[in-house]
């Protein structure tokens, strides 16, 4: 019998390049914070696997795009997908993993790690804000908020004062850190986890979208089989799924391309033309934004 594999607890390390920008304890020296991190992926990138970090609270805040985590939580896995504005929070010791089958898509996040057990000496509080400030956070009651534009510049204010490795500018951004994590606790919610928030109509239409990629899929047609109106179908169901229908569509449809690619000898032009791509330049195009690499590439990698 195969023996399961166990997540890791996972420490990474300082690195500073056009992709990731991550601020170490050991760098910036701040009690009660860990790795503060910027990160700019400019294609898609392989998931992180399931892992955890002991005492340390996660914040992830996406600026742009769409981002995947899966959550183990009360033994079930639960599926996150956060997009601009909205933030994700990991509690210690929680199980969780960037990403999804196909890998983390382009996307811009800002994270940041706090060690819950440093309470009597947090941020720069004294012991008693300082156990307050982190008692709530780890006892936050929701995990998925919605951030305003405001919130979003003062956590980014607070990482760009950080990376000028100056203690003055530093002591300034910890405020603009400090300030975040208060605005943090009265977040509204954002959309439920994948698995539980899709609503049947929304269902049906993903359900149509996999089983018709080789079809002409229009927005409106979509929309009436949800039962919505056009704008009222692309709110809801960016609302439920945390991408566009345009997006969603087009990401199925790479999936597919993917496995032929993989599984056959096809050329790129006829696999593009059977899954409704209008032309096969315009699918090299998506494919290489959503994974980093051209199709004649990933079939020479992959097979």
């Amino acid at each position: 019998m195969q023996k399961r594999k166990m997540p890791m607890e996972i420490v990474d390390d300082f690195r500073w390049d056009e992709r990731v920008k991550r601020i170490t304890r050991d760098v910036h020296r701040v009690s009660g914070l860990m790795n503060f991190t910027h990160l700019r992926p400019l294609a898609s990138e392989p998931a992180i696997p399931m892992h955890y970090h002991r005492d340390i609270m996660e914040i992830h805040c996406v600026v742009k795009g769409c981002r995947h985590n899966r959550l183990f939580i009360r033994g079930d896995v639960a599926e996150y997908v956060s997009t601009g504005g909205e933030v994700l929070l990991v509690f210690p010791g929680e199980y969780h993993a960037t990403g999804n089958e196909s890998g983390q898509a382009p996307c811009e996040v800002l994270a940041a790690q706090l060690n819950v057990a440093e309470a009597e000496d947090f941020l720069g509080l004294n012991p008693e804000k300082g156990r307050a400030l982190c008692g709530r956070l780890s006892t936050h009651g929701a995990r998925h908020l919605r951030a305003t534009p405001e919130d979003l510049a003062l956590l980014k204010r607070a990482f760009d004062l950080f990376a000028t490795r100056d203690v003055r500018d530093q002591d300034e951004g910890l405020m603009h850190l400090v300030c975040f994590l208060y605005r943090l606790l009265k977040m509204p919610l954002a959309q439920l986890p994948l698995s539980s928030a899709s609503s049947h109509s929304i269902r049906r239409v993903m359900t149509h979208i996999h089983e018709n990629l080789s079809e002409p899929l229009d927005l409106a047609g979509l929309a009436s089989l949800a039962g919505y109106s056009l704008s009222r179908f692309k709110t809801k169901f960016r609302a439920e799924t945390g991408q566009t229908p345009a997006f969603y569509i087009a990401t199925a449809r790479i999936e597919q391309a993917k496995q032929a690619l993989l599984e056959s000898d096809r050329s790129i032009t006829d696999i593009a033309y059977s899954l409704g791509w209008s032309s096969s330049n315009y699918f090299c195009t998506v494919f290489r934004k959503l994974t980093g690499t051209s199709p004649l590439q990933y079939r020479k990698q992959n097979r």
